[in-house]
């Protein structure tokens, strides 16, 4: 079992999700969902604040259902909602297959990224999340900084390079524009 400070592995964690009774009731009548992503809070250190939540999408509706790790290794199961996506985007399928980098190698490439790109920002509290976007299976690390922007970086989860880095603030992502790098 790991401890506090570090996340397990998606693949572990998907595999308890298929063991469990409430997924397997679940998944007999959403038969067409779909693994879209995993999502963790974390503090600036990049440790994680709670436990890895999964979503899966039923393409039906358009709606995620979250599965939600608890501390003693059984799931909580959260209703239905809207999918959080930018507008005429499509939630890609999470094929775990293609993980070849770890969380805590994602670890290390973020908090030595974090230095290098983000020097002047104090960080905040953010979350990872572990999906597929553009047809490229990505770790998303986000901060949320001191003067209210958000620090962002991707890293290719089948390469750990790291592709992605960028501070937008609320107000510029509120208008839809984004900052310069």
């Amino acid at each position: 079992m790991l401890n506090k400070n570090q996340l397990a592995s998606p693949l572990e964690v998907t595999e308890l999700l298929k063991k469990e009774e409430l997924f397997q009731e679940w998944k007999k009548n959403h038969t067409q969902s779909y693994l879209s992503h995993f999502f963790c809070p974390i503090n600036s250190e990049l440790e994680p604040l709670g436990e890895w939540e999964i979503g899966w999408l039923n393409p039906d509706d358009g709606k995620i259902t979250v599965f939600a790790l608890l501390e003693n290794r059984s799931f909580a199961i959260k209703p239905a909602d809207e999918v959080f996506k930018a507008p005429n985007t499509k939630v890609e399928e999470l094929n775990l297959d293609k993980i070849k980098v770890s969380v805590e190698e994602v670890q290390k490439t973020a908090n030595e990224s974090k230095i290098l790109h983000f020097p002047t920002e104090i960080l905040g509290n953010g979350f990872i999340i572990l999906q597929t976007l553009n047809e490229v299976v990505q770790w998303n690390v986000s901060f949320i900084t001191k003067t209210l922007k958000f620090a962002n970086l991707k890293i290719n989860a089948e390469t750990g390079e790291l592709f992605s880095h960028n501070v937008i603030s609320f107000m510029e992502k509120h208008k839809g524009q984004k900052a310069t790098k």
